[in-house]
């Protein structure tokens, strides 16, 4: 089976990671204790070479980074998943997983305390008493700053909630306890369920009449700048605002106007439009502002809960099954699993051979990381199957084999193909006789690329491999349409040609026969660029090169080669 490789930056316990190690291969690389955050696509494309599972939390998986990547599970330990193109990835069949509710009881629970500190103005006195001016010597001291920071009950209080969601529910139930009034805004929610927590009413009407207001709305086009200019001049002189859903939902400039004038009471802030927030963070001059650093999920039992349900997700597709929290669940057919059986993957025997190729070339010396590239026609079918571009040679398996048609289209397989794939496949439309194509960085042919030098037949069993003087193709870009005509203008009938500061390309009617063509090549360009340091090399003499190449078309014909 093949062995994945999962990069995981997000912060998930031992417990889990130790779940996860019994099916892949890990790299754990979190966020919270590196301070990486991948929001630059090209780092993120490197940083996901030959990963098959990203866990994340906050690094943007976005269409270029998903197209140039070959993910197989994309796994956001979030709630929404706004940094995820998640088109992109259904597009490409690729699941995607996410943690709803992961932070909801902590977000609810850090919204009441929030609302509690301002309603008794905690976090002032903590500060006050904290600082060089607290100082009681009698009585009136103690009596000034007793009346200073005169508090409120929540009892009797009006508390508008904006949002009626999991955390909007979960703030609503932890609120009554306290007797206050409470006043719903959310135009999705049925007046009936509204009733069970207090009295839905319209935004304005809950902006007017709030002593406490808590917004729990989703950070969707229809929420941005929700609670602006026009909605803050309508909150009493007396009451509060609290924000700890997205900082995108309100005129955050309108709120810094209307606190600069007194306009409100305070405001507790844990979301900012621009994050993460720093000492220059305007709202930080206002001693009746609450500010924190997006801190509503820092719990120990987020991390705990989104650990295990991202971990059981990943472990449940890994295992065919089907996962509770994923996005795009029709990308999860029969065809689509992660980890199939050999008899599940379309040509896997020519797959196979491929990737034992590319392990034996590798061992020979003739490339190196993931360089170079191979190819076996599919027999009786105008299809290929080719290595990747950007997996090492020693890690490659079956299952990273492409299949191609004629037409580069990919039939099977989830990465990207070799890029000189264009090479591969104007050799085959033009040589019927190839059935395996072997790109390499052959030492001693590479040499002769780079000094644009051929190589003619000197010894007498070089032709009845190769087929005659191996040419030097002109020069053209990796991967591009220029090289491939020109590998094939130079290749002619012959089994190999040499790509002008790009190696060599050897061919057979099997990968067996291509790799002694491969063998042969290198060996000959040895002998010869040894012997041209010493002298001028001796032909063969014409009669010699015509009988070899009688045996070349014989070999040809009977595919020893």
């Amino acid at each position: 089976m093949q062995v994945l490789k999962a990069l995981v930056t997000a912060d998930i316990t031992e417990e889990q990671l130790n779940r996860l190690k019994e099916k892949a291969e890990i790299i754990y690389e979190s966020w919270r204790k590196s301070g990486i955050l991948y929001f630059d696509e090209n780092e993120l494309i490197e940083k996901l070479k030959d990963i098959d599972i990203f866990i994340f939390e906050g690094d943007d998986v976005k269409k270029r980074v998903i197209e140039e990547t070959s993910l197989k599970i994309i796994a956001g330990c979030r709630n929404d998943l706004n940094n995820v193109d998640v088109e992109a990835a259904t597009n490409k069949g690729i699941p995607v997983l996410y943690t709803p509710k992961r932070n909801a009881i902590s977000v609810a629970d850090l919204t009441l305390a929030l609302i509690m500190a301002l309603a008794r103005n905690l976090t002032s006195v903590d500060r006050y008493v904290h600082s060089e001016d607290f100082e009681v010597d009698d009585l009136e001291d103690w009596s000034r700053d007793y009346k200073k920071f005169e508090g409120v009950e929540l009892n009797g209080k009006t508390i508008g909630i904006v949002g009626l969601g999991n955390i909007g529910r979960l703030v609503a139930e932890r609120l009554l306890g306290f007797g206050p009034k409470l006043l719903i805004s959310d135009p999705f929610v049925k007046k009936e369920d509204a009733e069970k927590f207090g009295m839905l009413v319209d935004l304005e009407e809950l902006m007017s009449k709030s002593d406490f207001i808590t917004l729990h709305v989703p950070p969707i086009e229809a929420t941005n700048n929700l609670i602006d200019e026009k909605l803050l001049s309508l909150m009493k002189p007396s009451s509060y605002i609290i924000n700890t859903a997205k900082g995108s939902v309100m005129d955050y400039d309108a709120l810094y106007k209307a606190l600069k004038e007194k306009k409100i009471a305070g405001a507790a802030l844990d979301v900012f439009p621009l994050e993460p927030i720093d000492e220059d963070n305007a709202f930080i001059e206002f001693d009746n502002v609450i500010v924190l650093p997006h801190y509503g999920g820092n719990t120990v039992d987020v991390i705990n809960r989104y650990s295990k349900m991202i971990i059981d997700d990943v472990i449940a597709i890994l295992n065919n099954e089907s996962p509770i929290n994923i996005v795009n669940p029709e990308v999860l057919g029969d065809s689509k699993r992660i980890n199939p059986s050999s008899s599940d993957i379309p040509y896997y025997d020519l797959r196979k051979k491929v990737a034992e190729a590319s392990v034996q070339l590798l061992n020979e010396g003739f490339v190196s990381g993931s360089a170079g590239n191979l190819s076996i026609r599919v027999p009786g079918e105008e299809k290929i199957v080719i290595t990747p571009s950007t997996v090492k040679y020693e890690d490659i398996k079956p299952e990273d084999i492409l299949v191609l048609d004629f037409e580069g289209n990919i039939l099977s397989g989830d990465r990207n193909p070799s890029v000189e794939k264009v090479m591969h496949l104007i050799i085959y439309k033009n040589r019927d006789d190839v059935g395996a194509v072997i790109h390499s960085h052959g030492v001693y042919s590479t040499v002769l690329s780079l000094l644009g030098q051929s190589l003619p037949p000197v010894i007498e069993e070089f032709v009845p491999y190769i087929g005659g003087e191996v040419e030097v193709a002109e020069y053209g870009e990796a991967g591009s349409k220029d090289i491939a005509k020109n590998a094939l203008e130079a290749l002619e009938e012959k089994n190999a040609v040499i790509l002008a500061n790009h190696g060599n390309i050897c061919c057979g009617s099997h990968m067996e026969g291509a790799l002694d063509v491969l063998r042969m090549l290198e060996r000959s360009a040895k002998i010869y660029i040894i012997a041209k340091m010493i002298g001028e090399p001796i032909p063969l003499p014409e009669d010699t090169i015509d009988f070899e190449e009688d045996i070349y078309d014989l070999w040809k014909d009977e595919k020893k080669i």
